[in-house]
């Protein structure tokens, strides 16, 4: 049992990462609600940060966004 929920839990972070690497604007609603939260606690400043960064994706150019896209003429 304890394997499951250590498996799935695992699974559960791995998705929610790759969510955010390939579509930002997806995870953008999450990401304001946790800053929201976070802002009205005054709890962990540099988390509320994080999450105010994310919340909103800048500069959605090339392929949503991400680091890697329009560097030397290509994307990725």
């Amino acid at each position: 049992m304890t394997q499951l929920l250590i498996v799935g839990l695992l699974v559960l972070l791995c998705a929610a990462y790759w969510l955010q690497r390939l579509v930002p604007a997806a995870t953008a609603p999450f990401w304001r609600g946790i800053a929201g939260v976070l802002h009205n606690t005054r709890f962990l400043p540099g988390l509320r940060l994080k999450a105010e960064r994310l919340s909103s994706p800048s500069g959605a150019q090339g392929c949503g966004g991400c680091k890697g896209c329009d560097k030397n003429g290509g994307c990725h």
